[in-house]
């Protein structure tokens, strides 16, 4: 049975990469969804927007790219 310890860790460089693909839809979209949502609420606004995009990271994109770019990453 392989534990955490036993698998290599990907190069930052090669999860940066695919941080900032993760990362560009949600901060190209959200923001100004939610702003035409809460017009006259600015830090509502950024509230929402960070803790979205902090939800989709972290449970939907992140995972979905580190198994899309299994191959890439394990090299």
């Amino acid at each position: 049975m392989s534990t955490p310890s036993d698998t290599p860790r990907p190069p930052r460089h090669e999860l940066a990469v695919l941080t900032f693909l993760g990362l560009l839809a949600p901060v190209y979209f959200i923001p100004p969804a939610l702003a035409a949502v809460f017009p006259r609420h600015p830090f509502v606004v950024l509230v929402l927007a960070v803790a979205s995009i902090v939800a989709l990271m972290t449970y939907l994109i992140m995972p979905a790219l580190t198994r899309l770019f299994a191959a890439w990453l394990a090299r």
